[in-house]
C-alpha cells in the first residue's frame, strides 16, 4: 500500500472511529470496502485501524472482528466471521476459565461486546490441549454484565453459561490449537499497535505542554530532566512499533508475543513520564491523561500483561537455550 493510499485510508478510519455512529464497527467498515482493503494489505490496514483507535481512544470494538476473522480463516468456517469469541476471565489466552462437568460445559469469560449470535469458546483438554466449541444462539443462555472497571468505555462484557456438549459444534485437534494460536497472535500485535499509538499521543501532548508551561522564566521543556523522561519514552515506543510492524508482516507468534510485551511496557512508561511532566494537573480528573492511562492498563491486560509476558519470554529462552530472531532486529 503506497503512502497516498495509506493517508486516505487513515483519514477514512479516523472518521469512522470518531463519527459517533452506534452501529457495530464491522458494519461501518463495510462501507469503506474493508474486505478489499484487507485483501490488498491486511497487516498495514489492521495496524492503521488499531493505531487510530489508540490515538482517538475510540470505544468501537475493533478486537472482536479480528478474533472472529482469524478463527474463520484458520478453520475455513465463514460462519465464525461475526462470532463473539469468549476470552478467559483472566484475559490470558492460555489460562482458560472454562471446564467440562460430565457432558456439560461450564463457560465463564469476557467478550469484547455483548453476545448476540454465534459464540466461540475454548475448552481445555488433557495435556494442555484445547478444542473450540461453536455455540449457536439457541444452544446456550448467556448471562452478560458490562465490566465497569478501569475503562468501562471499552465495552468489555463478563459472560457465563452452562450448555450441553452435544448442543454445539466442535473444532478439535491440531486445527483448534492452531486457530486459537493464530487468533492470539493477531490480537497481540494489533493491541500492541494500539498501545504504541496511545503512547505516542501521550508523549506528543506532554511535549506540547512542556513547551508552553513556564517556570523560572523559561518553558519547562528546556529542563534536561523532563527532556530525558520524554525522550526515553519516545525511544521505547519507536522500538516497540518496529517490532509490531515485523510481527504483523511475518505472522510470527513469537514476534507478536514480544511486540505485546514491549508495547505494554512502553505505553505504561510513556503515561507515567507524561504524568510527571504535567505535574499536579496530570493527577486530576479534569485532565485527559487519565483516559489514556486507564485504556493502557486494560489493553495491557488483554492477552497477557507485559509483566506476565516478560516472564513467559524469559522462561522460553531458558528452556530452549535459543534467542529467535525477529526480522532484521
Amino acid at each position: 500500500m503506497d503512502a497516498a493510499t495509506m493517508a486516505m485510508l487513515r483519514s477514512s478510519l479516523t472518521h469512522v472511529l470518531t463519527d459517533g455512529d452506534d452501529r457495530p464497527l464491522s458494519s461501518r467498515l463495510d462501507a469503506l470496502g474493508w474486505d478489499e482493503v484487507l485483501t490488498d494489505d491486511a497487516a498495514a490496514a489492521l495496524r492503521a485501524l488499531f493505531e487510530i483507535r489508540g490515538a482517538t481512544l475510540s470505544p468501537a470494538d475493533a478486537l472482536g472482528p479480528v478474533l472472529g476473522r482469524a478463527l474463520a480463516e484458520s478453520t475455513g468456517r465463514s460462519d465464525l466471521l461475526g462470532a463473539a469469541v469468549v476470552l478467559p476471565s483472566g484475559l490470558h489466552p492460555d489460562h482458560l476459565s472454562v471446564r467440562v462437568d460430565g457432558d456439560t460445559v461450564v463457560a465463564a469469560g469476557v467478550t469484547t461486546a455483548a453476545i448476540t449470535g454465534v459464540a466461540v469458546v475454548a475448552v481445555p483438554r488433557d495435556a494442555g490441549a484445547l478444542r473450540l466449541a461453536v455455540v449457536e444462539p439457541g444452544a446456550a443462555v448467556w448471562t452478560q454484565q458490562l465490566l465497569e472497571g478501569t475503562d468501562p468505555s471499552m465495552g468489555l462484557v463478563r459472560v457465563a453459561a452452562t450448555f450441553p456438549m452435544a448442543g454445539c459444534a466442535w473444532i478439535d485437534g491440531a486445527d483448534a490449537s492452531a486457530a486459537w494460536a493464530r487468533a492470539a497472535a493477531q490480537a497481540r500485535w494489533a493491541l500492541a499497535a494500539e498501545l504504541t499509538a496511545i503512547g505516542h499521543h501521550v508523549v506528543a501532548g506532554a511535549v506540547e505542554y512542556t513547551g508552553q508551561r513556564v517556570q523560572y522564566g523559561r518553558p519547562i521543556g528546556t529542563f534536561q530532566a523532563l527532556q530525558h523522561r520524554l525522550a526515553g519514552a519516545h525511544a521505547s515506543l519507536v522500538g516497540a512499533a518496529d517490532v509490531v510492524a515485523e510481527a504483523s508482516s511475518s505472522g510470527s507468534p513469537w514476534a507478536a508475543l514480544v511486540a505485546k510485551a514491549l508495547a505494554g511496557r512502553a505505553a505504561e512508561y510513556a503515561c507515567t513520564q507524561a504524568q510527571q511532566s504535567y505535574g499536579a494537573i496530570g493527577f486530576t480528573w479534569e485532565h485527559d491523561l487519565h483516559r489514556s492511562l486507564r485504556r493502557t492498563y486494560v489493553l495491557d491486560w488483554l492477552f497477557g500483561s507485559w509483566r506476565t509476558l516478560e516472564r513467559e519470554i524469559g522462561a522460553r529462552l531458558i528452556a530452549t537455550g535459543e534467542v529467535p530472531r525477529i526480522g532484521s532486529l
